[in-house]
């Protein structure tokens, strides 16, 4: 697999960690995560508390659940989410976390919808940061195919120091800021932005399509109010091989303009369920 893609891929991915009780391992899940311990060791787990419960008859049927789906928090004595777990019929399907360094809201969002056309809704679930300048994250899972996993950005897991380490962002003669993104190749010139302060934030929204998901990053820059947009980074992913992997990066300006465009697919051979994500 060509190198960027895979570097594309491995940010995608992010931190998170996916275990799913009773079905086999796939390629395109994280670590596996054991019933009460990461890597670390034993999770502090304090309380458990379900936060979503859907008894929908079409969507269990849609599903072919007998009843629904739950998910539970699994909370510190903070109350602050260590972990959370998704109950299909009662019974354990997977859990997934992510790093501690940022503080979630305890109830993700969650919404069914077929985005890979098969006709079968899948589950996605958006984990938000309690600073919501801090982005939200948003898990994919395949409703046709065993709640497989097929998308994950987990960007509340990045610091704005992780996010300043990764691109680069410098003012240009007569105006404008020049980003750059080593991992992609993207590159271009918001023309009329000012340099200083200029930094990309994490994903704090998404945009579909059939077969598409668009992960969208404000660029900001400093102001009299505080900071403002200066400029707009879209990261579109397309169903491929059993998965949605990186396609195409677009940089626009403020007023969504396309100053700067990058195909991630242009050099990557056909992948295999050996490749990492």
């Amino acid at each position: 697999m060509n190198p960027i893609h895979r570097t594309l891929r491995l940010i995608a991915a992010g931190t998170a960690a996916a275990a799913f009780a009773g079905i086999p391992s796939i390629a395109l899940a994280g670590p596996p995560l054991a019933g009460g311990i990461s890597d670390g060791g034993t999770l502090p787990i304090a309380r458990t508390e379900t936060v979503y419960t859907n008894r929908d008859p079409g969507l269990a049927e849609a599903l072919k659940l007998r009843e629904g789906i739950d998910i539970e928090a699994d909370l510190d004595e903070a109350g602050h989410p260590i972990r959370w777990r998704v109950l299909t019929d009662g019974s354990l399907r997977f859990a997934f976390m992510q790093a501690a360094e940022i503080e979630y809201v305890k109830k993700p969002e969650v919404k069914f919808e077929d985005l890979t056309g098969d006709g079968v809704p899948e589950l996605l679930i958006y984990r938000k940061a309690a600073n919501i300048a801090s982005g939200t994250g948003l898990s994919v899972y395949d409703g046709a195919d065993g709640f497989r996993l097929l998308f994950d950005v987990t960007d509340p897991a990045f610091t704005m120091a992780d996010l300043a380490r990764r691109y680069e962002l410098e003012g240009v003669a007569g105006g404008g800021v020049k980003l750059t993104d080593p991992a992609s190749g993207l590159s271009g010139v918001i023309p009329g932005a000012q340099g200083e302060g200029a930094a990309v934030d994490p994903v704090t929204a998404y945009e579909f399509a059939p077969g598409k998901i668009v992960a969208v990053q404000r660029v900001s820059g400093e102001s009299g109010d505080g900071r403002e947009a200066i400029g707009w980074m879209r990261t579109a992913y397309t169903y491929r091989y059993g998965a949605f992997v990186p396609a195409h990066a677009t940089l626009s300006d403020a007023g969504g303009k396309p100053v700067a465009q990058k195909d991630l697919l242009e050099s990557e051979g056909p992948a295999t369920l050996d490749d990492d994500i």
